[in-house]
């Protein structure tokens, strides 16, 4: 590969170029995942599910807004906002 001096930028087309020129198709293979064996390894095709995971809402993964002023008192669901989605509602006082 060639060198190129700390002090010398290459442009987006160079780096490019450089870049897709070392780069090399990798061959598939199954391992195990135990024990680490996919460890530092690509995933040759993407992974789908036929499932929800979790099969429920799950706060930690959707989240929730609200005002820190808020926190000490019970709030209330002001909306849903399915993922994809905008809010179309502003948050008010005792909201969430």
């Amino acid at each position: 590969m060639k060198s190129f001096g700390q002090n010398k930028t290459l442009n987006f087309e160079k780096a490019y170029e450089i870049v897709i020129g070392s780069a090399r198709r990798l061959g598939a293979e199954c391992v195990a995942i135990a024990d680490n064996g996919a460890l530092n390894r690509v995933l040759a095709e993407a992974v789908v599910s036929d499932i929800d995971m979790p099969p429920f809402n799950k706060s930690t993964m959707d989240g929730f807004a609200c005002r820190r002023a808020d926190l000490a008192n019970e709030l209330a669901i002001t909306e849903t906002i399915p993922a994809g989605s905008m809010p179309t509602k502003a948050i008010g006082r005792g909201h969430y």
